[in-house]
């Protein structure tokens, strides 16, 4: 039991290191990211649970080990997709109702990285429950892939958060739903690996699948941490060269810089929202994009 606990806090620690590192300029502030991780991953995974065994219940499916066993491939795989659907559709509204009024959600980079820590929040709650039912193996198990299935996953809907609020005015329903779609196809996809390949090649499938979501889901946060107001530099993201604020092109490669959220005030070289009429350093208009 003390290994277990160890083992436990280990994990936790280590994945809020990992979703915190990258954000470089700007970190958020440790009781917001507490808040997101305990509050976020409650509101998601209680009810995602819940709504988990209402719908394999409705379909006469039992679980052993954490899986599907079912001789019904249809069934298995009907819940597998609603287990998609539901999940990161309930991780998307809680992360967008905590943070949306944040004051601490100043960044593009910061969509991701609260989005990534509800969904750790999510798995760590869910994989209590995983542990009353299926035991300690369980949670070992899940840490090289169900963990960061759920933080990788949570990347790609974090981009139309950060997109609905620096871009497109808090327009958050419009804008997400097409990363949320691809989230929950690929997590549906994920869990019906399962029903096809036998339980070695599942284990290395699950856990390729997650550790590729949590490379992607890294690179996203350094490279909007990178391009964000706090970073004072700019990044070359074609050849990883450091200019300074006032360059227009890359001066190793020549590569024009083509930030996403931001453009180059063409006055004082600062970063503006491309959303913003004037610059808020020196007042100078600016045309809108």
């Amino acid at each position: 039991m003390l290994l277990f606990i160890s083992s436990y806090l280990i994990s936790i620690f280590f994945w809020l290191w990992i979703i915190l590192k990258y954000d470089k300029f700007e970190r958020e502030p440790l009781k917001s990211i507490l808040f997101v991780f305990i509050v976020g991953g409650l509101i998601s995974s209680l009810p995602a649970g819940l709504l988990n065994l209402a719908f394999r219940s409705l379909l006469d499916q039992y679980m052993m080990n954490g899986f599907i066993e079912s001789t019904n491939i249809k069934k298995a795989s009907l819940f597998y997709a609603f287990v998609g659907i539901n999940e990161e559709t309930l991780k998307a509204i809680a992360t967008i109702l905590l943070i949306r009024k944040m004051k601490a959600f100043n960044e593009p980079a910061d969509a991701l990285v609260y989005s990534m820590t509800t969904a750790f929040g999510f798995s760590v709650f869910e994989n209590i429950d995983y542990i009353i039912k299926f035991g300690f193996f369980t949670f070992f198990f899940r840490q090289f892939n169900a963990v960061p299935l759920h933080i990788g996953l949570a990347a790609i809907w974090g981009i139309g958060i950060a997109k609905a609020k620096f871009l497109h005015q808090g327009k958050y329903f419009r804008t997400v739903i097409p990363y949320l779609l691809v989230a929950m196809l690929i997590h549906s996809v994920y869990n019906s690996a399962t029903i096809f390949f036998t339980p070695l090649f599942t284990i290395f499938i699950l856990s390729a699948i997650g550790l590729f979501l949590v490379r992607f889901a890294i690179r996203k946060v350094i490279r909007y941490s990178e391009d964000g107001p706090f970073s004072n530099r700019l990044f070359c993201h074609s050849c990883n060269t450091v200019n300074f604020p006032d360059a227009r092109i890359c001066k190793k490669c020549g590569q024009k810089f083509n930030l996403e959220f931001y453009r180059l005030c063409p006055k004082c070289n600062a970063k503006v929202s491309k959303i913003a009429a004037t610059c808020p350093r020196c007042e100078a208009g600016l045309y809108a994009d």
